[in-house]
């Protein structure tokens, strides 16, 4: 399946072909374009214990280099007396994240998610790290396009962005559209950074194949009265460090991801909401964004 998302042309060759198809639908592009991201995922009743050089363990995910001088991170299960079980998951990848193949154990059982959870979930990281490696990043928001203006709700998960952006759409209607309810990108063009719709939203399936240039980032604290502060540039950067998507097993990525996070900052104000999560709570963010003007 040829998708285009934040401007990417990319490829993903799925398990669970009903269900990314109807995730996937928005995305789907005919352009001819060589992809700049290849994705293939396969469930296998035996996955082998990957081969190659040791290159780092974190906790229980081990990582080693392969003879064709690809990465592999995967992780082994236990059986109930402690001993190594099957391997659940393997990622291969080539040091750029340009080409991804996961392979999942088709009989990992697990209380809350699915194999298509799984390769959902492997697969939107997939993206992020691509993205990151090329200059992009995606930001753990609430997101919508108002006034053609990109505005993204940031916070720990269940202090209420999603409920926020919900109102939105309540006080303004069809001049207001949810972008991506999770995991939106974030892309530069020059020196505007630039709102993207991803597939990848979380638990809903709220997401919109739409760019729109990036008017503001509010980070989301709940308290009894409707404050909105623009955040200094320290503020700004502990904020987006914390909500900034970023592998945990790749250092050098991790860094660009750093020099991501401070261009943003440079360019897009960012903004402290104490909220009670209200329609007056939605006006004293518009007031502030958008001062003097009306929808």
């Amino acid at each position: 399946m040829d998708l285009c998302v934040a401007g990417l042309p990319i490829r993903v060759e799925s398990a669970d072909t009903e269900f990314f198809s109807r995730r996937f639908a928005e995305y789907q592009r005919d352009d001819g374009r060589a992809p700049v991201l290849t994705m293939r995922t396969r469930r296998l009743e035996h996955i082998p214990i990957p081969e190659g050089e040791p290159v780092q363990r974190i906790k229980q995910v081990e990582i080693v280099r392969t003879a064709d001088g690809r990465l592999c991170r995967y992780l082994r299960g236990k059986y109930a007396d402690g001993s190594p079980g099957p391997v659940l998951f393997a990622i291969y990848y080539t040091p750029d994240y340009a080409e991804v193949d996961i392979e999942l154990f088709a009989e990992r059982h697990h209380p809350v998610f699915s194999l298509t959870d799984y390769e959902y979930m492997y697969t939107g990281a997939s993206f992020h790290n691509r993205l990151a490696m090329l200059g992009g990043g995606v930001l753990h928001s609430s997101s919508i396009a108002c006034k053609g203006q990109g505005i993204a709700f940031s916070a720990p998960s269940g202090t209420g962005k999603s409920t926020h952006t919900g109102l939105w759409k309540e006080a303004f209607g069809d001049a207001v559209e949810i972008i991506n309810d999770d995991k939106p990108a974030i892309w530069f063009d020059g020196d505007q950074a630039m709102l993207c719709g991803t597939p990848w939203s979380g638990k809903t399936a709220l997401n919109r194949n739409l760019t729109v240039p990036l008017r503001a980032i509010v980070f989301i604290e709940r308290g009894e009265e409707n404050i909105i502060r623009r955040l200094d540039t320290v503020d700004s950067m502990f904020h987006l460090t914390t909500q900034i998507c970023r592998p945990y097993y790749d250092e050098a990525l991790g860094i660009k991801m750093l020099d991501f996070t401070e261009r943003v900052q440079a360019n897009v104000p960012v903004y402290c909401l104490t909220c009670n999560i209200s329609h007056e709570a939605v006006m004293t963010v518009f007031n502030e964004i958008f001062p003097k003007e009306n929808l």
